[in-house]
């Protein structure tokens, strides 16, 4: 593949890398190589400082951090329940306590706080603006359609509160809503979200 000129990374190669490189490299792994590069990379560390690593990666405004994030939430799932002491040290987080409250859920773990209405949305837009990022064409197409139509559908009255999300991918996840979803109505509600959200930022 290296001769043909094809991007081929071997795997294992990144494991005394730092998480931030990591997460940079792996949205060009294909699926199953990023999980076996994700699993050689927490071989090499203990779980709490493997997690510790990936959530101070995960942080930032930028216009790939909704990506990291999403790699970052799929590499903890294969940390063990030993790094709990780091997802609770983000619950609060803005960026982060989202994904943590997730973490923890999943492993059945007490006392995880509720989150805050604020947090539930910025973490709906976050994820949304990681899947547009990651999408491959017609099938994620469809799926992301679903997971738009499923959002709207469990939240009345969504549009009127994601314009209002302090997040730099607001405006651009609401535009990407209105393109997605089928129902003419709420597309156009998505569309005049955006819009807000724009002039929202602009201000």
């Amino acid at each position: 593949m290296l001769d043909a000129g094809v991007h081929a990374p071997a795997v294992g190669d990144l494991s005394d890398k730092g998480a931030d490189v990591l997460l940079e490299a792996l949205p060009d792994y294909p699926e199953p190589l990023a999980q076996a590069e994700s699993e050689l990379w927490l071989a090499a560390r203990t779980p709490l400082d493997a997690a510790r690593d990936l959530l101070a990666a995960a942080r930032g405004d930028d216009e790939r951090a909704p990506r990291r994030r999403l790699d970052a939430q799929q590499t903890l799932s294969l940390v063990a329940p030993d790094a709990e002491e780091a997802l609770r040290e983000v619950l609060d987080d803005r960026q982060l306590g989202g994904l943590a409250r997730v973490w923890l859920a999943e492993r059945a773990l007490p006392g995880i706080p509720e989150p805050s209405q604020e947090m539930i949305f910025w973490l709906t837009v976050d994820t949304l603006a990681a899947q547009l990022d990651s999408a491959e064409e017609e099938e994620a197409t469809t799926e992301l359609r679903e997971l738009v139509q499923g959002l709207t559908e469990q939240h009345s009255g969504f549009f009127e509160s994601a314009w209002r999300v302090d997040h730099p991918a607001t405006a651009d996840v609401l535009e990407a809503m209105g393109r997605l979803h089928p129902d003419k109505k709420a597309a156009k509600e998505a569309r005049k979200a955006a819009f807000k959200a724009r002039s929202r930022q602009s201000d």
